[in-house]
């Protein structure tokens, strides 16, 4: 007892913040089961794709300890209260098309396309105007926590940011010309 609690603080209660916080999109692959941690990472990420199969489930009453990693703060803002009730009091084991429903997961697609489905967004994602992507996760993590008065502050700097990058240039342009914008990440 209290080996678990000694090593969260450096282990999982440092990595779900760094994701979290990190301005690089994160994109989460899930196939098979995701339970306890594995759930929080899927939930921490901006983006999980899973196969229809995979499993969702939050083992802690089921085992008799309360949940760890996030997971009673993450679960309620992605599926609601009622919801991450239902799975942390209940253990109730969602499937990936439930969990694309629900809000847990962006999307569930047969396990055949899984890779295909996560490829091309990564793809999207990297292809992307990365700085501005970055300042937009940025944004919507500290409007968890953020008046309405400080988070058009946050929104009134990042454009700023977002605003003398070569991106933002190609973006305008390709506005005016009419076709889709080739971002390169600066």
């Amino acid at each position: 007892p209290g080996g678990v609690q000694r090593r969260l603080p450096t282990t999982a209660h440092r990595l779900l913040p760094a994701l979290l916080r990190t301005q690089v999109p994160v994109v989460c692959r899930v196939q098979g089961w995701a339970a306890g941690i594995g759930l929080h990472l899927a939930l921490a990420a901006d983006f999980t794709i899973a196969a229809t199969d995979a499993r969702f489930w939050e083992p802690f009453a089921a085992r008799g300890f309360t949940p760890d990693s996030a997971g009673s703060w993450l679960l309620p803002r992605r599926v609601g209260e009622v919801r991450a009730r239902e799975m942390l009091l209940l253990g109730r084991v969602v499937d990936g098309e439930e969990a694309a429903t629900w809000g847990l997961i962006h999307a569930a697609v047969p396990p055949g396309e899984l890779d295909t489905a996560v490829g091309a967004l990564v793809e999207r994602l990297a292809t992307g105007p990365t700085v501005a992507l970055g300042l937009t996760k940025w944004l919507l993590h500290a409007s968890a926590g953020a008046d309405l008065e400080t988070q058009l502050r946050h929104e009134a700097f990042a454009l700023e940011l977002s605003a003398r990058t070569a991106d933002f240039r190609e973006g305008l342009a390709a506005f005016a010309e009419r076709r889709d914008p080739r971002f390169e990440g600066r």
